[in-house]
């Protein structure tokens, strides 16, 4: 899935590795070069593409621990929250709010577990094991980890400005993390599969045109704050890079396996 891009990074580094002044080196530190390689290397998944995915999620954690403590912390977040709900608050009507408030319900958890449902049922009936343990992944760990997170801030909701009074805290946004990690592991599953779907681009930018508008969405009605969102997308992240990185491994894996079959 990853090969294409991580093709020219696999070529710097193989150019990397063949000076002489590295090579050198690794004739006195074998062992330590020798480990540097093959994280690098793009001879399997455990290599390249896994060091990749892990010094994303840790970026991707950093972050949302800066967020969080920004949140607890900082007037500066406090002031772009308030602002930008009291901007957004001044260019709602009854109509954009009515439009948002229905499009908003596709991202609640009755919208998002009727769709994973679906999904769940059209990978059974292809046997898509490995995608489906993705797909729990994925969407299990979004959100067993939104109702703990929520737990633990105990944010209030912008009730000055909500359209309507949700039950639950507000940091960080389950419509956004929910819709990040099940439509974009959705997205990814297109992509896989283009050669027997029509128009996969297509549906795949629908997918981040979807997670767009819900976070968007959340931030319109006034149910929740900037940061919630960027919190919401940073923790289904997380879970989209996990899920990922273990639907990467099951395929390579699996292809080991045929090819030695194959020898």
């Amino acid at each position: 899935m990853f090969r294409q891009p991580l093709t020219y990074i696999s070529s710097a580094i193989d150019r990397f590795f063949s000076l002489q002044a590295v090579q050198r080196l690794e004739a006195s530190y074998p062992l330590t070069v020798g480990f540097f390689r093959n994280r690098l290397g793009m001879q399997n998944f455990l290599g390249l593409p896994l060091t990749l995915l892990l010094g994303i999620a840790v970026t991707n954690y950093a972050m949302l621990s800066e967020i969080s403590e920004n949140l607890v912390n900082s007037p500066g977040m406090k002031l772009v929250d308030s602002s930008v709900g009291l901007y957004l608050y001044h260019l709602r009507t009854d109509e954009t709010a009515k439009a948002f408030y229905y499009f908003t319900q596709l991202g609640s958890s009755t919208g998002v577990g009727i769709t994973f449902a679906l999904v769940t049922l059209v990978l059974l009936y292809h046997r898509k094991w490995q995608y489906l343990v993705a797909l729990l992944i994925a969407v299990l760990g979004t959100g067993i980890s939104i109702y703990f997170t929520k737990l633990f801030f105990r944010r209030e909701r912008p009730l000055d400005v909500g359209y309507y009074e949700p039950s639950s805290f507000s940091f960080p946004s389950g419509h956004s993390a929910g819709a990040l990690s099940l439509f974009g592991i959705v997205a990814i599953f297109i992509l896989l599969e283009r050669r027997a779907i029509k128009w996969p681009r297509y549906w795949a930018a629908l997918c981040v045109v979807y997670i767009v508008l819900i976070g968007f969405s959340r931030i319109f009605l006034g149910v929740h704050f900037i940061s919630d969102v960027a919190g919401g997308y940073l923790l289904g992240s997380l879970w989209l890079i996990l899920a990922v990185s273990v639907l990467e491994y099951q395929r390579l894996h699996e292809k080991e396996i045929q090819n030695t079959d194959i020898k």
